[in-house]
């Protein structure tokens, strides 16, 4: 093992979690894997999108973990990031974990268009053959999607509460704004209120380095004869933003462990990740902004003010991918009603969301806000910003 820091171990277990990306449980855990149930399918119909188009037979897959209680009053729901699934929230989930599935059920979607290559998973392009005559999602799209599992498969009307990492965390914003009565608290880790413009630039890469590819073939390449090797190396620019220079050199002593990690990454995830599928979730990231959810016209402040959940905020302040400022998370915590912001602080950067540092804090101010829900306090704990911000709109220099 040739890491310079033992403090980023988990980051290099998990150094394909580019964007809230993991396909499998890190070692970041605090606890021993729980066992899920088995995969469970929810069938829709017809998904009306927010564009006027729809997607004929949608389905959700999903696991579980956890009893659901009579009531159906103790569920969570846990998101997954841009190229993750459904596996890779059981981070959070396990007993003695944030999302305690001894106390908790814990319901982990595959969400709209996952670029997973299981060819049960949620519904995409892929997977329901059109190809790239597949219909453009917004994140309003996936939250809605949601929505109508929870009610109409599940039956649950509110949830304890919802979060995610990355485009997890980005959902989890947009669901506190599209159904602030749904759910008592939120928990958004390294996520964005609106796309940036540099985010923007490294998506929009990653797509021509894609579509270069020769066998991507317009988008229309037959299931299994994709363009592995331009999503595999074009994946390689977000993991130039996916860790801070500092977190790079903690992470190698020499430029051969660089290459050797970036190929061995080329690899799995050549193996592992639709081209198409991401390409679709891709556009959903970056046209993503809560303000323009309906009735608020652009206006980030009159969104946020409209959320009523008690939300707790975990961006990183040295996220290059995500960054707090730009991506409206500054913004966004002044005027939600009940909000509070925890900045990671880590070398990491995006990829610092899943540290084993990172897990423990994450996992204590969940606790300690379940723990102020169940006695029926009101409000937060602590300063609405960390002391070591001497503005609101400026991480610290």
């Amino acid at each position: 093992m040739f890491l310079r820091n033992p403090f980023l171990k988990s980051s290099f277990a998990a150094l394909s979690f580019i964007i809230g990306l993991a396909s499998s449980p890190s070692d970041a855990q605090t606890s021993a894997a729980p066992t899920p149930s088995a995969v469970q399918s929810c069938s829709l119909g017809t998904l009306h999108l927010e564009s006027g188009e729809s997607i004929p037979d949608f389905k959700m897959s999903y696991i579980t973990f956890g009893s659901l209680n009579e009531k159906k009053s103790n569920a969570i729901l846990s998101l997954h990031g841009l190229q993750g699934n459904r596996n890779s929230q059981t981070i959070w989930t396990g007993s003695g974990n944030a999302f305690d599935s001894d106390r908790y059920f814990v319901i982990q979607p595959d969400t709209l268009g996952v670029a997973s290559v299981d060819p049960n998973a949620t519904t995409s392009a892929t997977r329901s053959g059109l190809n790239m005559k597949f219909p453009r999602f917004n994140i309003r799209d996936m939250v809605n999607a949601e929505h109508r599992m929870l009610t109409e498969c599940l039956g649950i009307k509110h949830l304890v509460a919802v979060g995610g990492i990355s485009m997890g965390g980005i959902e989890t914003l947009q669901w506190i704004v599209s159904y602030p009565d749904f759910m008592d608290a939120a928990f958004p880790m390294v996520p964005m209120a609106h796309a940036n413009r540099q985010g923007n630039f490294i998506w929009e890469s990653v797509r021509q380095v894609v579509m270069s590819d020769p066998k991507w073939s317009n988008g229309d390449y037959a299931k299994g004869d994709g363009p592995k090797n331009g999503i595999a190396i074009g994946l390689q620019i977000q993991s130039a933003f996916g860790v801070s220079p500092a977190g790079y050199d903690a992470l190698y002593e020499t430029a051969d462990q660089v290459r050797a990690m970036f190929n061995s990454d080329v690899k799995r995830l050549s193996a592992a990740i639709d081209a198409r599928d991401w390409i679709y979730r891709s556009w959903a990231i970056d046209s993503h902004d809560i303000s323009q959810t309906a009735n608020f016209k652009g206006d980030l402040k009159a969104a946020a003010r409209a959320v009523r959940a008690r939300v707790i905020l975990f961006p990183n302040c040295q996220d290059q991918l995500h960054p707090p400022r730009e991506g409206g998370i500054l913004e966004a915590t002044k005027y939600i009603p009940q909000a509070k912001l925890v900045d990671l602080d880590d070398i990491g950067g995006h990829r610092g969301a899943f540290t084993t540092r990172t897990q423990a804090m994450f996992t204590a101010e969940v606790h300690a806000l379940f723990k102020r829900l169940e006695d029926g306090r009101a409000g937060m704990s602590g300063p609405q910003f960390p002391r070591a911000f001497s503005r609101e709109d400026f991480c610290p220099r």
